[in-house]
């Protein structure tokens, strides 16, 4: 939970980042300047072409706060398990739409809309530093307004799917309930987890987490918390299901 803050202190928010990176290996850089708030991404050191690494991401939407925090308190927790594999984070994507509680950024755009597209000064920068990469996992994590409680977004090819879906969503379950409709989103559901084909989505304006299944690895994940309940539940919840997450994917096979 923030403390002496709001849920959209950006400068808090980075504070403790930089905090957290004088006393562990995290890095944390300035990625750029659009017109306002810099965004910043967090590695540790071990990033490069050779390794397949974990990428989170975290505040695409600025009205979706608990993400952004859950980040970070999930690593002041996990620090030392950062140091065993490359990582790249991106703690608030769209940091003045955080700070005015906005789902779109201060161009007007919402940004998980727009992936594919180089001429936006978020993916323009995105798109070149993560050039080459590969992601053993990706999380985009999320918040929605009309969730009667968690649920996940796993885009596939077709064939068998594992458990790890349903694993991940009972770790989150213990703070806060699934949400079982059958249609969520517009798109059909079943125990709280969205599962679309995915064959040849279109190369311009798709999501974050389209482009990056397509793009860089097709282990990921949307991860989704009900903006009506309480911060600290949809906090806890977001930690629990990044642990999980995490921990599914880096165990001994």
């Amino acid at each position: 939970m923030p403390r002496n803050c709001s849920a959209h202190d950006y400068s808090a928010l980075i504070r403790k980042w930089r905090a957290l990176s004088k006393k562990t290996p995290l890095r944390v850089g300035k990625v750029s300047t659009p017109k306002s708030l810099p965004f910043f991404e967090v590695t540790n050191g071990l990033l490069s072409r050779e390794k397949p690494c974990l990428y989170i991401s975290a505040g695409i939407h600025g009205d979706e706060p608990a993400p952004c925090w859950a980040l970070l308190e999930w690593a002041e927790k996990n620090h030392g398990l950062l140091q065993d594999f490359p990582v790249l984070f991106y703690p608030c994507l769209n940091p003045w739409g955080f700070v005015h509680n906005t789902r779109l950024d201060e161009y007007g755009e919402d940004l998980n809309r727009i992936w594919g597209n180089e001429h936006h000064p978020l993916t323009e920068q995105i798109f070149k530093r993560i050039k080459g990469l590969s992601f053993f996992l990706s999380l985009n994590l999320h918040e929605d307004f009309d969730a009667n409680g968690i649920y996940i977004y796993e885009p596939y090819r077709g064939g068998r799917t594992d458990r790890w879906t349903n694993q991940i969503l009972q770790a989150g379950k213990k703070f806060l309930p699934l949400d079982t409709r059958k249609r969520i989103d517009g798109k059909n559901a079943k125990n709280g987890i969205i599962r679309p084909r995915v064959s040849h989505p279109p190369k311009e304006g798709v999501p974050e987490a389209l482009y990056l299944f397509q793009n860089h690895g097709t282990r990921n994940f949307t991860i989704e918390t009900p903006s009506e309940a309480s911060l600290e539940k949809r906090i806890l919840s977001h930690q629990a299901m990044i642990k999980e997450s995490i921990r599914l994917a880096t165990r001994p096979r």
